[in-house]
């Protein structure tokens, strides 16, 4: 039978279902009376937070909002849909029950989707998870109208100068809407002290978000001290897995900066000896407030 819609038809979903089959609920349903895999995109949802037009994908975030994602169920008939003869249909739910059909789309086929780290849906503290982002393309030749747009993948690392006097937290894909944790609230404060006590030294001090190449995960970057060529991670508490956390991160993050800056990792108070030792031995800088300026332990310099 043929598909019984034209891109920009609407339809109830469950009216849908009745004609081609396929779950009644949640994002990807592959039909087994017809051989079409349905995904609805749902603009501004936590589990829609990558979907979007960047002008040649429709960018469609996975399957799953608890753990990490895997490539199974809906996830694998989306991956494995030309395999299988199955033809992608797209709709958008912004109005449900009522959805509109987007068109006909297919998995890139280089490129067919990326990994990304997603929040926890209803949980905001809870650690980050593995997802990912499918990579469409439209068959039918049809622009998808009235759809968020989203960035495009790039072969090269992505550098942005972000505003200094923005708030530090909460981070790229965090749930939306939520506030800060006590630590995030902490941290932000610090890297607003730490700021202002450069710039009154007279530092020109940045702050930049960073894309990796192949990437859709926006890295942040808290602050770059362009006079001291010093990049600045934060940490909102002096716990361990607090303190390895900002190590990480600045050992993941100055490779993206030429020439390459000296680390720093600021934190509300001072560190455990251990730590200090750790900091030091991967050759970075600790920086914590004391007496109404920043005192500052650094590696041994030859």
């Amino acid at each position: 039978m043929s598909f019984p819609l034209s891109p920009g038809d609407t339809i109830d979903r469950a009216r849908l279902h009745d004609l081609v089959g396929g779950r009644r609920q949640g994002r990807i349903s592959p039909s087994r009376v017809t051989p079409n895999v349905l995904l609805f995109t749902s603009p501004g949802a936590v589990d829609s937070l990558h979907d979007g037009w960047t002008g040649d994908h429709y960018h469609f975030q996975g399957e799953g909002v608890d753990g990490d994602q895997v490539l199974a169920q809906g996830n694998r008939a989306l991956r494995e849909h030309a395999d299988a003869g199955r033809t992608v249909r797209l709709f958008s739910t912004r109005q449900k029950p009522t959805v509109r059909y987007l068109g006909e789309y297919a998995l890139d086929t280089d490129t067919p989707y990326v990994s990304v780290t997603l929040p926890v849906a209803g949980q905001p503290t809870h650690p980050k998870r593995a997802g990912y982002v499918f990579r469409l393309r439209p068959v039918d030749g049809t622009t998808p109208t009235l759809v968020p747009r989203a960035r495009s993948l790039s072969g090269e690392p992505q550098v942005v100068e972000v505003d200094v006097y923005a708030s530090f937290r909460p981070r790229p894909g965090s749930e939306p809407g939520r506030e800060l944790t006590s630590g995030e609230d902490a941290a932000d404060r610090e890297l607003t002290r730490y700021a202002t006590f450069l710039r009154l030294q007279g530092h020109d001090v940045r702050r930049y978000m960073v894309t990796p190449a192949q990437s859709l995960s926006r890295l942040p970057v808290d602050l770059l001290d362009r006079t001291a060529n010093e990049l600045v991670a934060c940490t909102g508490s002096v716990a361990r897995s607090h303190v390895l956390e900002a190590l990480g991160e600045l050992l993941d993050l100055r490779r993206f900066f030429l020439p390459r800056p000296a680390a720093v990792l600021l934190a509300p108070l001072a560190i455990s000896i251990d730590l200090v030792e750790l900091c030091m031995e991967k050759g970075i800088t600790t920086v914590w407030p004391e007496d109404g300026s920043f005192k500052r332990t650094g590696p041994p310099t030859d």
